[in-house]
């Protein structure tokens, strides 16, 4: 379960060292990068990665709301390998795409982590923080 906010710093060659809290107990060297949502980078190790695979495998490709989905988010996967050290190595064009440079931030969200980049990110949470007890009632 991922949970809790992180800094770290991408280095030049583009590395993101993963908070030891982020890496999984099962040893797995592999995560999931793709587009997430608000402009942030949502990661998956592999079991929460193959839910959300069936999750876009069960949406019906007829529907011109979900074709569109399905494609976008299955065109932004990038498998990564976590190496030796705990780090991803993000590359040149997730990196611009995202506006990623120096610092960032990683937020746990239960199944998964976000990478974003912190200004965004402080914008967004002051923004949703203010309406924590609406969005509570109205989350499904």
């Amino acid at each position: 379960m991922y949970f809790g906010t992180y800094r770290r710093t991408v280095d030049e060659k583009g590395r993101l060292q993963i908070p030891p809290k982020l890496l999984s107990d099962k040893n797995e060297k592999t995560l999931y990068v793709l587009k997430g949502f608000e402009g942030c980078l949502s990661v998956y190790p592999p079991e929460a990665f193959d839910a959300l695979v069936a999750k876009l495998q069960s949406l019906s490709y007829t529907d011109e709301a979900s074709r569109a989905y399905i494609r976008v988010a299955s065109a932004s996967i990038v498998e990564m390998t976590i190496d030796a050290h705990g780090r991803i190595s993000l590359g040149k064009e997730l990196l611009e795409s995202y506006k990623i440079k120096g610092e960032v931030t990683l937020v746990g969200v239960i199944d998964h982590f976000e990478i974003w980049e912190p200004k965004l990110q402080q914008e967004y949470f002051t923004k949703a923080s203010g309406e924590f007890e609406k969005l509570a009632g109205e989350a499904k």
